[in-house]
């Protein structure tokens, strides 16, 4: 058994003068014991994670409708949006798909997307 546990040290020995070679790393006291020096370092030896950044604002679309609720549709795309007269939400619901409104924080595009999803509108967020 004593001729295994040195055959695994010579081993250890091995890997970590490859790993402080590779990481440019002198002769540094380690308190770590070796397997866990070998780990910890092909772990810093790993990329780094990519930084999802989290969307703030989205596009929200209309891609269809159902034609059976198009009047509510439209009546609910005109209070959303009321910038826009009777002629011009009907054309706008009509005209799908497209886009309905631009560039909306999260929580107002999830609740014009709820509300006009529930008058027949196939609604997304991008």
């Amino acid at each position: 058994s004593s001729g295994i546990n040195a055959e695994y040290g010579h081993e250890t020995g091995q890997l970590t003068e490859l790993l402080k070679e590779r990481l440019g790393i002198g002769n540094i006291a380690m308190a770590a014991p070796a397997a866990s020096t070998a780990a910890s370092a092909a772990a810093a030896d790993a990329p780094p994670e990519p930084v999802v950044e989290e969307k703030t604002s989205f596009d929200v679309k209309l891609m269809g409708i159902n034609p059976s609720m198009k009047i509510k549709l439209i009546k609910a795309v005109k209070e959303a949006l009321p910038e826009l007269n009777l002629v011009a939400a009907k054309k706008l619901v009509e005209g799908a798909p497209c886009t309905v409104k631009e560039k909306v924080p999260k929580a107002d595009a999830e609740a014009l997307k709820a509300k006009l999803s529930e008058f027949g509108g196939d609604i997304t967020l991008e």
